[in-house]
């Protein structure tokens, strides 16, 4: 019975986890924050728990040429975990205008900015986790060109009524990113257009929501909290995109749809190191010792589903997100609940 319990203990291992990586600027170094009215980091923490690591890799101020430097370092070797998902958002440092103000200058040209993102797709350390990382690009989100003339402004008097972002500048980046994901075939989350259509534009006519030359866009504004950065309202669209692209391209890959890593409370094998065959025996023809009979998760399966699942717990997954007006578009998907421990997410 040794090598039996050793196996358990390989398979309910919380080590050696698969990762969910987000590798970004300080949009994405801000995921966790607690001081936003949603934290995105959390909120995908949650409804992957105990199935996918989440992350965070935001790099406060870089752009792509940095974060190409610095990507191997941001992930796991590969013998300590393996990277399922890789989320790449960057933009809103490269498509700064060119500095005319002297001290560092962020800007990187639209080419390069392509390449560098390109190189990132195809980088040895992310190859080196296999062909089943599912990468993800983002687009670089809008620009509020009041709101980040005003924010500019309270840190840097000097600067007067000049924009270090435009609307339209940053349009060109998001568009190089739409371009990348179809010529890589990497899927292009794209909150641009998403924030953009929410604003009420049609993504043909100029000028765009948020520059000067538009009139003041309060929808756009509310996802903003400086111009630049997202709001907790921004987050949230960002959330529901994602979890829209997930079940989009890899269904497989949704929180309902991966296995636990340990087991449930509630689970047999939790509760008892060693099952001989008439143990076993009696599950299969009681169809579960699930929940005790109070829990509102699912117990065992039926021996119909049973091969392998001693394991893990069936449970019904209560999270959703609420429809976006406007956008029309909503994500209701899956998590556990084990035994009244679910998850009921409402966003």
């Amino acid at each position: 019975m040794a090598s039996s319990r050793q196996q358990l203990q390989h398979t309910y291992t919380l080590s050696n986890d698969d990762c969910f990586i987000l590798y970004g600027d300080s949009i994405i170094q801000q995921f966790f924050s607690p001081y936003n009215t949603f934290a995105f980091g959390a909120a995908l923490a949650d409804v992957y728990a105990r199935k996918l690591d989440v992350v965070n890799r935001g790099l406060c101020g870089y752009n792509t040429l940095q974060a190409l430097r610095t990507l191997s370092m941001s992930l796991p070797h590969p013998e300590k975990a393996q990277v399922k998902f890789l989320l790449l958002m960057f933009g809103a440092n490269d498509a700064r205008i060119s500095n005319p103000y002297g001290g560092p200058d962020k800007s990187v040209g639209i080419e390069d900015f392509q390449r560098n993102l390109r190189h990132m797709v195809c980088d040895p350390s992310v190859k080196a986790h296999g062909e089943d990382v599912h990468i993800i690009l983002v687009t670089t989100p809008p620009v509020d060109e009041r709101t980040y003339l005003k924010s500019d402004q309270d840190e840097y008097a000097h600067l007067g009524q000049m924009l270090r972002r435009t609307a339209a500048h940053t349009a060109l980046y998001a568009q190089a990113v739409r371009d990348l994901g179809e010529e890589t075939g990497v899927p292009v989350l794209d909150i641009h257009r998403a924030m953009l259509a929410l604003a009420g534009h049609d993504h043909l006519s100029a000028p765009l929501p948020g520059s000067m030359e538009a009139a003041t866009n309060a929808t756009l504004q509310s996802f903003l909290v400086d111009g630049v950065h997202f709001s907790g309202e921004g987050y949230r669209l960002l959330f529901t995109e994602l979890m829209i692209l997930i079940e989009r391209e890899w269904p497989e890959a949704m929180p309902n749809s991966l296995p636990l890593r340990l087991p449930a409370w509630d689970c047999h094998s939790a509760r008892k190191t060693e099952m001989d065959e008439a143990g076993k025996e009696e599950i299969l023809k009681s169809g579960g010792e699930g929940n005790g009979g109070g829990g509102s998760g699912g117990g065992m399966v039926g021996s119909e589903n049973m091969q392998g699942r001693e394991r893990l717990v069936v449970g019904k997954f209560e999270g959703f997100v609420s429809e976006v007006d406007g956008w029309g578009r909503s994500w209701k998907g899956g998590g556990q609940s084990e035994g009244g421990c679910g998850t009921n997410i409402r966003l």
